[in-house]
């Protein structure tokens, strides 16, 4: 069975041929539809598209090769071997095509709630650090007061939704004294990495930080995004918002997202 990206990408040539050659409303609205069905893996309309545009050059393969202007009469002439083929190949495969197009968005759809998820945890952080300090009859509890505390309770959160959870342990250059430990999601290619805001950091030497951060992640074999993470319970930053704009972004060839919270 033929690969289903090669086959779009073969009609997606036709496409193109088709469009140096007319502007036809009718064909044009079809070509139209088409592109947008590849784009959502709508494969009924694809076949129906294809269909289409067999009968337009039933109808117009005459006029293109008598048209003295058409300089690609050789190409027409393959695309209507070429889409009959294509036509042929996803009736016969027709169920086997939908089946893995379901698998691939249901497997983009996953990866698309669980980022989301990931985000929440952000959202939430605070609250959740707040809530914990209330125990029935003042029991022990996580209180989060360092950056490793963070680090802990973000490792915990993360277990919700996550099942395979790397951390990576390193001593950055600005703080040759300690280690820290970040958290790789190996298989959706995430970094994450948390820092709090503390009394005597100011907010540039926290840009500093992280652009350090940013730097070596840049070339981690593992790592397509990168998610820096700064718990600031005291509201050290100022204009959080402009701080994540700042510093968000593309460092080589990972994304970057800041975020602080609360």
């Amino acid at each position: 069975m033929e690969d289903f990206k090669l086959i779009t990408i073969k009609i997606n040539g036709i496409i193109k041929c088709i469009r140096q050659y007319t502007s036809e409303p009718a064909i044009s609205n079809i070509l139209d539809e088409l592109e947008n069905a590849i784009k959502n893996n709508d494969l009924d309309i694809i076949v129906y598209s294809c269909h289409e545009i067999s009968d337009w050059y039933s109808f117009n393969i005459n006029k293109i090769l008598s048209n003295m202007y058409v300089y690609n009469k050789d190409v027409h002439q393959k695309n209507i071997f070429e889409i009959d083929r294509i036509l042929k190949i996803l009736e016969h495969n027709k169920d086997e095509y939908k089946n893995s197009i379901h698998s691939k968005d249901k497997t983009n759809n996953d990866e698309t709630v669980k980022i989301t998820d990931i985000y929440n945890i952000f959202e939430k952080f605070h609250n959740i650090v707040i809530q914990l300090r209330d125990r029935y009859s003042d029991r022990d509890t996580l209180d989060v007061m360092d950056e490793y505390d963070v680090q802990d309770l973000l490792h915990a959160l993360l277990m919700l939704y996550c099942d395979d959870i790397r951390t990576e342990e390193w001593c950055p250059s600005y703080a040759s004294t300690s280690s820290r430990q970040d958290f790789l999601l190996k298989k959706e290619q995430i970094v994450i990495e948390t820092k709090m805001t503390r009394k005597g950091l100011s907010n540039k030497e926290l840009s500093n930080e992280l652009i350090i951060d940013m730097k070596r992640y840049s070339t981690h074999p593992d790592c397509k995004k990168l998610i820096c993470f700064v718990y600031d319970p005291n509201q050290r930053v100022k204009n959080p918002r402009g701080f994540e704009s700042d510093l968000s972004g593309r460092e080589n060839d990972i994304e970057v997202v800041v975020i602080v919270r609360p």
